[in-house]
């Protein structure tokens, strides 16, 4: 009798240590803020609470799911399709939430979330999918560039410009780790960092020149203060420098759960991008260094697996998830560190928002399922 792979442990307690610590931070930080508002304190920490429970139920659910029925077209034409459908609907009045004069939101029976992230992982499994086997021509290329050009520009819109790199990024990683040419991976990686610094430079000019359209105006005092924050210190500046007040007043080991001095008006909603300044002010920087290397084990561990694993389809699921998942990390916490602009992009499975949670739960739960599968039938003996 073969014996079968077991559950990668490692995974799972790193996973579970994140979502519990996010979930405790997330009332640490929104607590205050509620009272001050007469609202009940635990209310956000509920919400989040229901999320990780849903979330931990769909990751059993998957476990006993078939493995073709996860490696299906269908899934992940599916939601990608649902991704870009639902990015079309925030443009919609009735279906759109504005948040701080961004449209990124969507409202549907009153669930509301962010259609870019579930294009992100949506992405990963159709680039998954299409590219299973290796495509050598540019004519091959032309449905998933298209594909990624349109969600790019659904997204830019919004306006969501972080959400756009994250996705490029993402792509790219995918797409030239397979058997793309050499001339071929050179032209789109030039292309994708020409595009960058061109659009950054664009935004200064204009913002300079007062030709910026007033919705991304927001961007262009973003890139400004990149380094120097103190240059505008009661207005644009306020939120980074107060971020780095926190992590200064945290030092090592905190200042005690729950004794966050920012957090009490001077970080506007910590729950979510400032999470892990409110994090570190109040647990210390050995602890964030501690969160940091729980979600670099989860990132490390399926890079690794994925380069281990021989069916190539399962090999980019788990790539681009991890990669996924690093590009989330370093933005959040470069951006709060000020060595990049203020994206408003989560730390994964620590910072509040439910949907963004569980969509990277289900993500989660494929790896670890199909990581399972794939070692289960690399063990099966082969016959003569």
């Amino acid at each position: 009798m073969i014996e079968k792979k077991k559950i990668d442990w490692l995974l799972i307690i790193a996973y579970l240590l994140l979502s519990l610590i996010g979930l405790l931070m997330i009332y640490s930080a929104s607590s205050y803020r509620l009272l001050t508002r007469d609202q009940p304190p635990a209310s956000l920490f509920m919400r989040q609470l229901v999320f990780l429970l849903l979330s931990w139920v769909l990751l059993f659910i998957i476990q006993r799911t078939r493995r073709e029925i996860l490696l299906s077209k269908y899934l992940a034409i599916g939601l990608l399709a649902f991704g870009v459908f639902t990015l079309l609907l925030a443009r919609l009045p009735f279906f759109g939430v504005s948040v701080n004069g961004a449209q990124r939101w969507v409202s549907i029976v009153g669930i509301q979330f962010q259609p870019s992230e579930i294009v992100n992982v949506g992405m990963v499994l159709y680039l998954a999918h299409y590219f299973q086997s290796a495509k050598t021509t540019l004519q091959e290329m032309k449905r998933p560039l298209f594909v990624l050009f349109l969600c790019c520009v659904l997204i830019l819109i919004q306006p969501k410009v972080a959400g756009v790199m994250i996705l490029l990024f993402l792509a790219f990683i995918m797409i030239t780790t397979v058997q793309v040419p050499v001339k071929l991976t050179a032209l789109l990686f030039g292309g994708l960092l020409i595009s960058l610094f061109l659009v950054a430079m664009l935004i200064l000019f204009l913002g300079n020149n007062d030709l910026l359209p007033h919705m991304f105006m927001h961007v262009y005092n973003r890139i400004r203060l990149v380094g120097d924050p103190f240059s505008d210190p009661y207005n644009q500046g306020f939120q980074m420098i107060h971020s780095y007040y926190a992590l200064f007043n945290g030092g090592l080991t905190g200042l005690g759960l729950g004794n966050s001095i920012t957090k009490k008006g001077f970080l506007p909603v910590t729950e979510t991008d400032f999470i892990f300044s409110v994090l570190v002010e109040e647990l210390g920087l050995i602890f964030g260094i501690f969160v940091i290397a729980l979600l670099f084990v989860i990132i490390l561990r399926l890079f690794i697996r994925s380069a281990a694993i021989a069916n190539p389809q399962i090999g980019l699921i788990l790539l681009g998830t991890s990669t996924l998942l690093l590009l989330q990390t370093s933005i959040n916490i470069a951006s709060i560190l000020g060595l990049m602009p203020m994206t408003g992009v989560p730390l994964p499975f620590i910072s509040y928002g439910g949907s963004s949670y569980f969509i990277l739960s289900f993500a989660f739960s494929l790896c670890l399922k199909l990581e399972r599968e794939e070692g289960i039938l690399n063990e099966v003996p082969q016959t003569t």
